[in-house]
């Protein structure tokens, strides 16, 4: 004679599968929901008076604008602008440490010139908020 265990003895049973997929799905969304945010523009630069001149803004959703640039070999100005609030930005041309604005805050303008590196594809940070995504792209054209 086959006897089936009670009710209460197999709800235990039923929960444990309900729950591990609960908490499966929740670990999906282990990014926040400022690195979800887009990032906006891009602009290709031609040089005047002998220097390229890229202004790039940033605010706090931890993004800048335009994101992508695409310059010529030869002198590049970049100049970074604080159009929020919140917490200071810097940018960095990864792997090329003179290619650096320091810190501005809400409101504060700086710049850096260099020369742009060998044509390629480069990515550009803010050094506090990359886990932010706050990232960029610099495509430096062939001759």
């Amino acid at each position: 004679m086959l006897t089936s265990r009670p009710l209460a003895t197999r709800r235990p049973l039923l929960v444990v599968p309900v729950v591990a997929g609960l908490l499966a799905l929740a670990g999906c969304q282990t990014e926040s929901a400022i690195n979800r945010e887009p990032h906006a523009g891009s602009t290709t630069v031609a040089a005047t008076t002998g220097v390229q001149d890229v202004v790039i803004s940033t605010d706090q959703h931890y993004r800048f604008s335009p994101s992508s640039i695409t310059v010529h070999p030869g002198k590049v100005r970049i100049t970074l602008k604080h159009v929020g609030t919140g917490a200071p930005h810097d940018w960095s041309l990864l792997n090329f440490p003179a290619d650096y604005v320091p810190l501005v805050s809400a409101g504060q303008t700086k710049s850096v010139q260099f020369t742009a590196p060998a044509p390629g594809t480069y990515k550009f940070v803010c050094t506090i908020h990359v886990k932010q995504g706050q990232t960029g792209t610099l495509v430096v054209l062939p001759n």
